[in-house]
Order: structure tokens, then C-alpha cells, then sequence
């Protein structure tokens, strides 16, 4: 099973403490684990398999009955993952009939991965079994969108949402494995409090260059020929689509700090951002993240976007100095 990186964090949210309290007293048959963050929810799998197998029945992560459920040696514990972006029939059939094997232990259970990924005919095969569950099995369907699930399965699981973690928590959890202040500030920021998305943006040194890039430009407009320099910003001239949402979290940073919120900011940012804060007002920052919305929009309707960048720049200076 996958390696529990975010075990501090994963510990602490209301998933694992709402789920920790049905396996103390009385584990259901089925939950939809909601998460759209792939990784920490197969980081969650893990960490309820050790829960749930723990000799010390704490999910220690180091006694015999941790390390042989997240190793794979536990004969009760399955993983059922898609093949080429599919769970087939097929999957689930054999799933359904290992269920109703006899159990090794007190309980077996069957972790299910991209459950929404199941086709309608795999999806009605499941449902038999929910809808006649083995004793002492659970089934956990990870779903990205549980939408894409039959009403008729989701009807018969408890749906347990991941945590959103707060932006201090993405930060810590980031820097607790190694990253960098930098990198731990940058993709806290852009990740909207998903931890295994923040990591992904964190390992990507790109990330952190595109957030000062974005800083930068904030910084430099002060006047009309500002714009033309900051235009030519390397990150918004190669890639704007992806640069522009970067550019409205810097933004809303700026606007978290003239508020008296400040974020997490690592020491190469904290200066200019409160620098930005102190140079636009909050209407000309709340303006100008309406204009990059406005702009990538505009982005995916027009060839052109390099007048749409310098469109942007020119009306960002121009809230600016009116908005004073």
C-alpha cells in the first residue's frame, strides 16, 4: 500500500476521526471515501488498514500486524485499483466473490481505488453484494466524483469527505517532509488544501519560480512603460493559461495580508508581498483578481493572447492608481 506520508495531517481530520469511531464501535459494510486528491487518498487507505490491523490497535506503523497490512502479506486486506482508466466487470466480479470467502482474521476488507471509474455493468455487479453484504467485510470506494457512482451504491455506503486542509497545514505538512520553505509556501498556496496535489506541486521546481515570477510583476508595475518589461515576464509570455491562475494566487496572498490574515509566506516572499500589499488598496487588488478571471476567459476564446496579457497589464495599473 502506498507509503503514509501526511501521517500527522491525515491523523488529525474529521475523515479518519469520523471512521475511527465506526471501527471502535462497529465498522459498517461500505463508505465512499470523497476525495478528488488521488494520493491522499490512497495515503488515507493505508493508514485505515494499519488502524484496523494494528497489534497495539493504535496503527503504531511498526509492529507485525501494521507492516504486513501495508505491506500486502495480509491475506484479509485487497486493493482493487482501474485498469487502463477503467474497473471492469471482470475486476469486480472477482472482488465480489473473494468477499464471500471466509476471512483469515476478525475482518476483511477491500479497498477500492477511482471507484467512479467502474463501468455501469462492474457498478451493477457490486451492488448484489451490497445490497447482501458477507459478514465482517467493508468495502471502501475512493471516488473522485461520487456523482459518477449509481444512485443506487451510493445509496448503500457512508460517504466520508476528505478533509480540504487549511493553508497552514498543507505549509507544515510540507515542510515536515523535507521541502522547502519556498516550495512549501508556493504550493500551499496554489494547491486549495490538497495535500498530495500540494506535494506534486512542491517536487516541481518550477512551481515556486512561477509564484516569484508572478510576485515580481506585482512588484514592478508602477508605471505605464512597467507594463511592456512585466509583459514580457518568461512564464506569462510562454504559458499564460497556466501563469494567470498563479498570478490571481499571488494576489489573493497580497489581499490576505493588507487584511491582517497573513498566509504562511516564506522569507523570499514575505517582503514583496507585503510591499504589493502596501502599494495597492484592496479594492484595486480585489479588481484586478476579477481582471484575471476576466482575461482567462478571454484566453480560451482568442488566438491572440498576447494583447489579452497586455490588456490585463495595462487595466491591473489603471485600478491601481484609481483605486487609491
Amino acid at each position: 500500500m502506498k507509503e503514509i506520508v501526511f501521517e500527522k495531517a491525515l491523523r488529525e481530520s474529521k475523515a479518519y476521526k469520523l471512521l475511527l469511531g465506526d471501527i471502535r464501535s462497529g465498522l459498517g459494510h461500505a463508505y465512499t471515501v470523497v476525495s478528488s486528491d488521488d494520493e491522499i487518498v490512497a495515503q488515507f487507505f493505508s493508514l485505515l488498514a494499519a488502524t484496523l490491523y494494528c497489534d497495539e490497535k493504535t496503527a503504531c506503523l511498526e509492529c507485525g500486524g501494521c507492516r504486513r497490512a501495508l505491506d500486502g502479506n495480509n491475506p484479509d486486506v485487497y486493493e482493487i485499483l482501474p485498469d487502463n482508466g477503467a474497473l471492469r466487470v471482470a475486476q469486480v466480479k472477482a472482488m465480489t466473490a473473494q468477499a464471500y470467502v471466509s476471512s483469515v482474521g476478525e475482518r476483511k476488507v477491500f479497498f477500492v481505488y477511482r471507484a467512479d471509474l467502474m463501468t455501469a455493468e462492474a457498478q451493477n455487479k457490486l451492488l448484489k453484494t451490497l445490497e447482501e453484504p458477507p459478514e465482517n467485510v467493508t468495502f471502501f470506494l475512493g471516488t473522485a466524483n461520487e456523482y459518477r457512482l449509481l444512485d443506487t451504491v451510493r445509496s448503500r455506503c457512508r460517504a466520508v469527505y476528505m478533509d480540504v486542509f487549511d493553508r497552514r497545514t498543507v505549509y507544515e505538512s510540507l515542510l515536515s517532509v523535507g521541502v522547502s520553505d519556498e516550495a512549501a509556501s508556493a504550493a500551499a498556496a496554489y494547491s486549495e488544501g490538497q495535500l498530495g496535489r500540494a506535494k506534486e506541486f512542491a517536487d516541481s521546481p518550477k512551481l515556486a519560480a512561477t509564484y516569484a515570477e508572478a510576485l515580481d510583476l506585482l512588484v514592478g508595475m508602477k508605471r505605464s512603460p512597467d507594463v511592456l518589461r512585466c509583459s514580457a515576464t518568461p512564464s506569462l509570455k510562454s504559458n499564460p493559461k497556466e501563469f494567470l491562475p498563479m498570478l490571481a494566487t499571488v494576489v489573493r496572498d497580497v489581499i490576505a495580508v493588507k487584511s491582517g490574515q497573513a498566509p504562511p509566506l516564506s522569507p523570499q516572499t514575505a517582503p514583496k508581498t507585503q510591499a504589493v500589499a502596501a502599494d495597492f488598496s484592496l479594492r484595486a487588488l480585489a479588481l484586478t483578481e476579477q481582471l484575471i478571471g476576466k482575461s482567462l476567459e478571454e484566453l480560451f476564446f482568442r488566438v491572440d493572447a498576447q494583447s489579452v496579457t497586455d490588456n490585463l497589464l495595462f487595466s491591473i495599473l489603471e485600478v491601481k492608481h484609481k483605486c487609491r
